[in-house]
């Protein structure tokens, strides 16, 4: 029993030591068959790397004698409106087919008729009025010259009495006449004399009456015009040109003195008062150049002139107010039109020029630049904090031939500095590039760097 135990030990340790043999020989062909193949291997040629950096596209910071430039914000209003009201109390008998909000009018054009059948009667009458009078101040007249007649002859017959009372007298005193003779010469005489009288007071009666005539004759024609220029109102025409904006009354209406008919814009002409900051009033003078720019995703823009400035500036808001004046071509289609009551964006490009150093404004982001430093003899890239004062928009071809979109910085960059402007998104602070001037890239590294600077135009817009 104990020998078979033994047996099957030994046994056991023989399989243990045969299959450490197997794995030792089996390492040691692998080990073998490693040292052959390196043994086989060619060394490449070693040879000596050198970095290079990004290409990247620059300007030299150089100060430039630039307009001062100021933004503002304000609503654009017509100039020449016009709400067009009833003058007269009166039904609405008529209004145009072309009478709509939106329809273009001309000056005279008529917009409603009103009832004109009691304004007709009122013209009548004031009318025969007039004439009544003007008869009466006729037969006055030829009443005058009667009695200027009747004068004569009264008065020569009351020369013809005198001279034969004289001769009576002169008779009676020879002895040829009687006391009674005298009396009756007399008597004819001052019969005479009271028909002078009595017609010299009707005729002096004549110029009062007909003075009052003449008044009354004025009062009346007065009236006349007064019913003739109602009954012009009647018909209710465009003070001006331009487009209606309301319609307030229709067929069958009864309006009143005042009561609303129509509302004309021209919109050929508007005013925007534009608010400056308080700062600009240093600058800004009457006839500078403005550009227009509608709130919105639409890029409209109009041009206009200052045509006036406000003396007072408002002391909440502390801003000045400009007033803009933009001439529009009538009927213009070419593009749109600036409405009244839009509200606009304006850039007011002054006659003050000052030195200033001009980046392009895609080579801002977030109020900083890049420009080119020195780390021992390696361009690298350098960011700089600046202040840019405004933005402009102009041709510099001294500058980059190509741009026309610039910032105005006013601390920050030195004459003299290098500023990147291409691959932009692609920089860091520090690391190292190969500027190269404007101009002097080729053709592979321009288009390369066109992605560059798209994505640095819209950092610098964010």
């Amino acid at each position: 029993m104990w020998s078979r135990k033994r047996t099957s030990m030994v046994l056991r340790l023989i399989s243990y030591g045969l299959r450490a043999l197997v794995a030792v020989v089996v390492l040691g062909a692998g080990f073998g068959l490693f040292e052959a193949i390196s043994a086989m291997r060619i060394e490449p040629a070693r040879t000596e790397s050198v970095a290079s950096g990004l290409s990247v596209r620059t300007i030299v910071a150089v100060p430039r004698s630039v307009p001062r430039v100021w933004q503002g914000y304000g609503t654009a209003r017509a100039m020449d409106t016009s709400t067009v009201s009833a003058e007269i109390s009166a039904r609405v008998v008529d209004r145009p087919d072309t009478v709509e909000v939106g329809s273009e009018v001309s000056k005279g054009d008529v917009l409603v008729r009103l009832d004109t059948a009691i304004l007709l009667n009122r013209v009548q009458a004031a009318e025969a009025s007039v004439a009544s009078v003007a008869a009466q101040i006729s037969s006055l007249d030829a009443e005058s010259n009667r009695l200027g007649e009747q004068l004569g002859l009264a008065q020569e017959e009351e020369e013809i009495s005198r001279r034969n009372l004289e001769r009576v007298r002169e008779a009676a005193g020879g002895g040829a006449g009687t006391e009674s003779d005298v009396d009756a010469a007399a008597s004819q005489f001052r019969r005479a004399q009271r028909t002078v009288a009595v017609i010299q007071q009707q005729l002096d009666v004549i110029p009062p009456r007909r003075e009052q005539l003449n008044a009354q004759r004025t009062n009346l024609v007065a009236e006349l015009g007064i019913a003739q220029e109602n009954l012009d109102r009647a018909t209710v025409v465009a003070p001006m040109a331009g487009a209606l904006q309301e319609v307030s009354v229709d067929v069958g209406d009864l309006v009143n003195i005042g009561s609303p008919i129509a509302r004309i814009v021209n919109i050929d002409k508007l005013e925007i008062p534009l608010r400056l900051a308080i700062s600009a009033s240093g600058t800004v003078r009457i006839g500078d150049e403005v550009e227009l720019r509608a709130d919105g995703p639409v890029a409209s823009t109009w041009s206009g002139v200052i045509s006036r400035i406000a003396p007072e500036a408002d002391t909440n808001s502390r801003t000045m107010t400009a007033f803009v004046e933009v001439v529009q071509a009538p009927g213009d289609q070419a593009g749109p039109r600036l409405l009244p009551g839009q509200f606009v964006v304006g850039r007011v490009t002054t006659r003050v020029y000052a030195d200033r150093i001009l980046v392009p404004r895609r080579a801002v982001a977030g109020d900083r630049v890049m420009v080119v430093g020195q780390a021992g003899s390696i361009s690298v890239a350098r960011p700089v904090d600046v202040r840019v004062e405004y933005h402009l928009e102009m041709p510099a071809p001294e500058i980059e031939p190509d741009e026309r979109q610039w910032a105005v910085v006013e601390s920050g960059l030195r004459p003299g500095d290098r500023v990147v402007v291409s691959n932009l998104d692609q920089l860091v602070g520090g690391m190292r590039i190969e500027p190269t001037d404007v101009g002097k890239l080729s053709t592979s590294d321009s288009a390369g760097e066109a992605d560059g600077a798209d994505g640095a135009d819209r950092a610098g817009r964010s």
